[in-house]
């Protein structure tokens, strides 16, 4: 768990892959977290 440094999408510093924790998340199904890229 991190803090997130804007909260809006903008930074960029939340986002893996395509997806965004501040917007898209934080929790997340099983099947999304599978097609996160592997180095998450």
């Amino acid at each position: 768990e991190n803090r997130m440094k804007c909260g809006l999408g903008k930074c960029g510093r939340c986002n893996v892959g395509s997806v965004y924790v501040c917007k898209d998340g934080p929790v997340f199904t099983a099947a999304q977290v599978k097609a996160m890229p592997q180095e998450f």
